[in-house]
C-alpha cells in the first residue's frame, strides 16, 4: 500500500480516510510469513523455555538472540548494503508484536536490534558500517545501548561520562546505568561528553581494555533479559570509532529512541493481547456459584475494556509505521557513501517523534491496563507464579518508565506539535479557530447511524483538542513544557483520543463479518470514554488558564453501554482472546 509523504501531526487538522490509512489487513503476504514465524518461535521455542528463562539460565537469552538472528528478525531494519532485510516498518512492528508474550526475550531483540543496531544505521560512516553491521544483523555478535547513568536519567545531558582525546582516539571514563543486554553484549554505543562538554557517540567493543560490567540488577521482573552496570576505566576509544559528527550526538540518541518508542507500542501491543488470551481462557474455565465466571457481567466488561484499548493502539501503532515509511523510502535509493544520507536518516527519524511518543505512553498504559485487569479476572490465582498473568504483571510495569518515562512522552508529544507549527507550518492555531466556531452543542442529534455517531465524535474531540492546545499557546508559547507541565501532557492525553478514534473509524470499513461488528463494538465504547476523558482534560486545561467563556462540553453517547460491552466480550469469548484476527 503506497503513500505520499505526509506531515506528522496532520491527524489533528482533518480526517483520515479509510483508503490512506494502513491497518493489519493490508499487510501483504511477505509480512504475514515473518509475523508468523515470529509467532511460531515465541509459542514454540520461547514460551516452553519460561523456567529456565525466569532463573536467567546462563547463556539461554544469548542463544535465542542468536536464533531471531537466523530467522532475520535482528536484521529487520539494517540496509540490504550489509546484509538486512530493510524492511518496512510496519513489518518490523509486526515481528516485534508476535514476540510480545514473552517480554524478556522481546526487549533482548529490541535492545539489539533497535537500540543498537539503528545509532549505526542512522549515523555511522560506510566503513563502521561494513565493519559491524554485518554480524549484528546475523545475530553473530550482539549490541548495546549505554545511555542512562546513576545520576542522569530523563535529564540524559547531564551525564558525568567523559572522554579526553588522546593520540590515534578518546580516552573513555564513566558509568552507565540499566544497560539492557550488557551480560553478553559484544558492542557498546556509549554517549559521553568530550572534553566535559560536547554531547558525543562511541562504538566500544566488549574486548576494549577497561570495559567492567556490573552484576546482574535484581529486578522485579525481565529476569531472563540482562540488566547491569557497564563501567568504562580509562578505556582507549579508536578514532575510527567515533560515531556521528562530534557534539552532536543528541541527534544519535533522540532518533534512536523516536523510533525504539514506536517499537515499545508494538511489543505492548502483544504483551497486551497476550494477557487478553490468558484471562478469557481462565474466564471461560474458572468456575463460581455454577458456572464460569465468563458469564459475569463485571468479567465481561473487563475482557471488553482491554480489547477496545488494544484495538484503539493496533489501529494507531500500523497507521503510524506506514506514514513514517513513507520518509524512510526514498532513502533506499541512496547509495551508502551519499554524502547527506545520514541528514536524510535524521529527517525521516525524526518527524514522527510525537506520535511514536504517545504510542509509547499510551501502549505501556495500555499493556499495564490488560495486565491488571488480567490478574483481577484470575482473583488470587493472578497472584501466584503459578499462572502466566502474574509474569505479564511484573513486566508490564517498568515499560511506563525505560526509553523515556511516559510523563517525559507524553511532554515530548505536545512539544512537538509545537516545532510541527513553529518549523513544518502545520496550521493548528488557525485550524484551533476554525473549529471554534463551527462547535457544535448538540451531541449526537443529527447522527443517523453507529457510524455518523462515531465521526460526529471524532470531529468534536478534534475541535477541544484543538482549543486545549491553542489556549496554551496562547497563555504560554514555547514555554508551555517548562512553565505548565499538567496542561502539557493533558493536550497530550486528549490527542490519544482524536488519534485513537481517527484510526479506528478508517479502519473500520476494511473489517468483515463478525469482526466488523466487533470493531465497531470497541470503537463506540473508546468513544464513550474519550468523551468523558476529553471533557475532564479540557476542563482542566481551560480552568488552569483561567478562561473566561463558558467550559466547552461534549455529550455522552446515546446507546446502552453495558449492553455494547456485553456484546463485546461474546466476540472475545468466542476468540479465546482479541477478537480482530
Amino acid at each position: 500500500m503506497a503513500t505520499s509523504k505526509q506531515r506528522s501531526g496532520a491527524f489533528m487538522i482533518e480526517p483520515a480516510s479509510s483508503s490512506e490509512v494502513f491497518t493489519p489487513e493490508d499487510f501483504d503476504t511477505e509480512a504475514r510469513m515473518m509475523g508468523k514465524a515470529a509467532d511460531d518461535f515465541v509459542r514454540n521455542e520461547v514460551l516452553p523455555l519460561l523456567p529456565e528463562i525466569e532463573q536467567a539460565k546462563e547463556g539461554l537469552m544469548r542463544e535465542l538472540d542468536r536464533k531471531m538472528g537466523e530467522l532475520g528478525f535482528t536484521a529487520a531494519e539494517v540496509p540490504t548494503h550489509y546484509g538486512g532485510l530493510d524492511l518496512p516498518k510496519t513489518t518490523v512492528a509486526l515481528i516485534v508484536e508476535k514476540l510480545g508474550p514473552e517480554p524478556a526475550t522481546c526487549l533482548t531483540l529490541q535492545a539489539h536490534a533497535g537500540l543498537a543496531i539503528l545509532p549505526l544505521v542512522l549515523e555511522g560512516n560506510p566503513e563502521q558500517k561494513e565493519r559491524y553491521l554485518p554480524k549484528l544483523a546475523s545475530g553473530e555478535w550482539c549490541g548495546s545501548f549505554c545511555l542512562s547513568e546513576p545520576g542522569s536519567g530523563s535529564d540524559a545531558l547531564a551525564m558525568k561520562t567523559r572522554a579526553t582525546p588522546t593520540d590515534g582516539g578518546y580516552i573513555l571514563n564513566g558509568e552507565k546505568m540499566w544497560v539492557t543486554n550488557a551480560g553478553f553484549a559484544d558492542l557498546f554505543t556509549v554517549f559521553a561528553k568530550l572534553n566535559g562538554e560536547q554531547f558525543t557517540a562511541f562504538l566500544v567493543e566488549r574486548t576494549f581494555e577497561g570495559v567492567h560490567l556490573g552484576r546482574e540488577e535484581h529486578k522485579v521482573g525481565l529476569h531472563g533479559s540482562s540488566t547491569r552496570r557497564v563501567a568504562f576505566e580509562n578505556v582507549f576509544v579508536p578514532a575510527r570509532n567515533l560515531l556521528g559528527e562530534v557534539g552532536k550526538a543528541h541527534y544519535i540518541a533522540l532518533n534512536t529512541l523516536n523510533l525504539g518508542r514506536y517499537k515499545m507500542a508494538a511489543s505492548a501491543l502483544g504483551t497486551g493481547k497476550y494477557a487478553l488470551e490468558v484471562s478469557t481462557r481462565y474466564a471461560k474455565d474458572r468456575q463460581q456459584f455454577g458456572q464460569p465466571i465468563a458469564n459475569f457481567g463485571l468479567i465481561r466488561a473487563k475482557l471488553a475494556r482491554m480489547a477496545t484499548h488494544l484495538f484503539a493502539l493496533e489501529s494507531m501503532l500500523y497507521r503510524t509505521g506506514h506514514l513514517m515509511q513513507a520518509w524512510f523510502e526514498p532513502i533506499h535509493d541512496l547509495p551508502p557513501d551519499h554524502p547527506e544520507l545520514h541528514l536524510r536518516y535524521r529527517e525521516a527519524a525524526s518527524e514522527y517523534a510525537g506520535e511514536c511518543a504517545l504510542l509509547k505512553f499510551y501502549g505501556t498504559e495500555v499493556q499495564y491496563l490488560c495486565a491488571d485487569e488480567g490478574v483481577q479476572i484470575h482473583g488470587g490465582y493472578g497472584y501466584t507464579e503459578d499462572f502466566p498473568i502474574a509474569k505479564i504483571f511484573r513486566e508490564s510495569r517498568v515499560p511506563r518508565i525505560y526509553e523515556g518515562t511516559n510523563e517525559i512522552n507524553r511532554l515530548n508529544f505536545t512539544q512537538h506539535l509545537i516545532r510541527q507549527m513553529q518549523r513544518a507550518g502545520l496550521p493548528l492555531l488557525e485550524e484551533a479557530r476554525a473549529q471554534a466556531s463551527k462547535w457544535s452543542h448538540d451531541g449526537d442529534g443529527d447522527a443517523h447511524t453507529t457510524r455518523d455517531l462515531l465521526n460526529t465524535l471524532a470531529a468534536q474531540f478534534r475541535a477541544a483538542t484543538l482549543t486545549a492546545f491553542q489556549k496554551a499557546w496562547d497563555a504560554y508559547g514555547d514555554h508551555l513544557r517548562e512553565q505548565r507541565q499538567e496542561v502539557a501532557a493533558a493536550i497530550a492525553d486528549m490527542a490519544v483520543y482524536l488519534y485513537g478514534l481517527d484510526s479506528m473509524l478508517a479502519r473500520l470499513p476494511k473489517l468483515r463479518g463478525a469482526q466488523a461488528e466487533a470493531g465497531e463494538l470497541m470503537a463506540m465504547l473508546f468513544a464513550r470514554e474519550g468523551v468523558v476523558q476529553l471533557n475532564e482534560k479540557l476542563n482542566l486545561v481551560l480552568s488552569a488558564l483561567g478562561a473566561n467563556e463558558p467550559t466547552f462540553h461534549l455529550n455522552l453517547p446515546r446507546f446502552n453501554a453495558i449492553e455494547v460491552a456485553n456484546r463485546l466480550a461474546l466476540h472475545v469469548l468466542q476468540r479465546d482472546g482479541y477478537p480482530i484476527a
